[in-house]
Formats: C-alpha cells, structure tokens, sequence
C-alpha cells in the first residue's frame, strides 16, 4: 500500500502522521523536538527516528512522499540540508516547509486566510489568491510574542525585576521559582542559561494551573499573550487585499491548553477584523502532506 508521511515539527515535540492515498490515517507516533535553530544534529536524528519507525511498520517501498513543517526552519540554508539529509537516507521525495506554512496547507488547503500558531513557539502565515507570507515567527530571541516560551520569559523577567528591587513575590512569582528549584539569583541564571527553549516554556503549564484556580497574575498574563496573538494575526490581514469573510485558523497548546488565552484572543480579534470564519478545531499540520500530494496529482493529471 503506498502512502504519505506528514510530520510536525516543533520546539517541544515532533508528530508524525501517515495517510494512505484516499488520506485516511494509517499510523501515528510522537517523537522528541524538532528545531534546527534549537539544535540542528538532535532535530535530524529525531525526525530521522520517527521517519525510520514508520518505514519499518509499512514498507521502506511504499512511502511516496514526505512533508515536513519544522519551526525554525526558514533560517540560514536549513531546508536544503534537511531535504537532502532526509533524501540521502531514505531515498523518498521530500519537501520541508516553515512549520506555519505546513499547518496554513492542512487548515486552508490552497483557500485564502490566515493560520496563528502558539506552541512553544508562535508565528503565523497568511494566504490569498495563492500567494503566501509568513508574519511573526522570528524566534524566541527576536520575537515568539504570545508563545509558551515568551509567556514564561515575561513571568521571570518580572521575578528578576523584583529580585533586583527586594519587592516580595507574589504566588506566581513563588510557583514558577519552586519549579525552578530555587530563589537565588544563581538558580534563576543557571535556569535560563543553562536549559532547552522547550524545557524553559514547560512552565507555561504551571502558569495555566494558576489561573484556573483564579491567580489574577496569570490570568493577567495569559489574556495578555491572547492579545499579542491577535494583534499580529491583524499584521497578516492588512499585508493581503482580502475583501469579504477570511478563515482564520488557530493552532497549538497555547490556545488549546487556557481559555483565557483563547477567548482574550476571540475578543481581541473583534476589534479588528469584522468578517471572518474561526477555525478552532485542532487539524494535525501533518495532512498538509495530503493537500500538498492531492494538489501535485491532480496538476500533473492535467
């Protein structure tokens, strides 16, 4: 049986999805992240290892085509020498895509609108009349606004304000210092400077518990990075000439994971952009390979 894999990439986790050519699911597996801005050797040997997992199970003969979407791939040469890595180890057609352009293919198929992603890290990418931009997605040193990651760092950027000035914490300030493992200025330093993008935007869990036990701090800081998600889903509308309803897609634990975020989020949208459909369902970025295939065959059919 012959069949697509699709994968997901991202800062926290890897998912890979395989479709058989009516693109009906066939198998499923989660691996470790996949980032090359975080680390480029540990992102093609995990990747690697889901793909070889999957070509095991259905056949190393069967696979047609691989599509990846992977955050943080847009920088340097990436893409070339992740396709060519991919190619030269198992001799399948790949195609390696921005992580957002991935999940726009799989929400919105070749329709105009736009797609707002907010995992660990956050972007977004707008389409119209088939062409497509990428908006935010710059990082988490130059941007990442109402990601996990950036939720977190805004959180210890407010401890080591009041570190400096010997105000005393608040019980968010407490929370996220306990899951540090301490209070002094070497435990906060050796916490931000010596672990993983992924393991610093774990804590945006403990953010959420907060404020669903009604912590107005975090609640305050989770509606805020609904608005930054918002205010840059706007930045993609006006760089396209959209004229009646737009689809706009969202994606990622940052939205799936605190109703605060997402309704901060809904309630933001309003106030900018007065016709558009809201896609929350959570469609896996990997049936991107599906349109992807589907919109391939039927051109060469042509």
């Amino acid at each position: 049986m012959k069949y697509l894999i699709g994968i997901d990439s991202g800062g926290t986790k890897s998912e890979l999805m395989a479709y058989d050519l009516n693109y009906n699911l066939i198998y499923t597996n989660i691996g470790e992240y996949g980032n090359p801005a975080v680390n480029l050797v540990e992102t093609l040997y995990n990747v690697s290892s889901l793909i070889d997992s999957c070509l095991d199970q259905l056949g190393r003969n069967n696979c047609i085509l691989i599509g990846i979407g992977m955050a943080g791939v847009e920088t340097g040469n990436y893409i070339e020498i992740i396709q060519n890595h991919i190619n030269n180890i198992f001799n399948v057609e790949t195609i390696v895509l921005n992580d957002a352009e991935m999940t726009c293919k799989s929400y919105l198929d070749i329709k105009n609108g736009i797609v707002t992603i907010a995992g660990t890290g956050s972007s977004c990418f707008v389409q119209n009349n088939g062409i497509g931009e990428m908006v935010g997605g710059w990082g988490h040193i130059l941007g990442d606004e109402g990601s996990g990651y950036h939720t977190v760092i805004e959180v210890l950027k407010k401890i080591i304000y009041m570190f400096d000035r010997r105000i005393p914490y608040d019980n968010l300030s407490n929370a996220l210092l306990e899951k540090i493992g301490g209070t002094s200025r070497s435990d906060i330093m050796d916490f931000i400077y010596n672990n993983k993008k992924n393991t610093i935007a774990s804590l945006f869990s403990t953010i959420v518990e907060l404020s669903k036990n009604g912590d107005a701090d975090a609640i305050i800081v989770l509606e805020n990075a609904g608005k930054l998600l918002a205010e840059f889903t706007f930045v993609a509308y006006r760089k396209m000439n959209f004229t009646g309803e737009i689809t706009i897609g969202i994606k990622g634990g940052v939205f799936y994971n605190s109703s605060f975020v997402l309704n901060s989020y809904k309630n933001e949208i309003k106030k900018y952009i007065s016709n558009y459909k809201l896609i929350e369902d959570n469609i896996s970025a990997t049936k991107g390979v599906c349109n992807i295939y589907r919109c391939r065959h039927l051109f060469n059919q042509i």
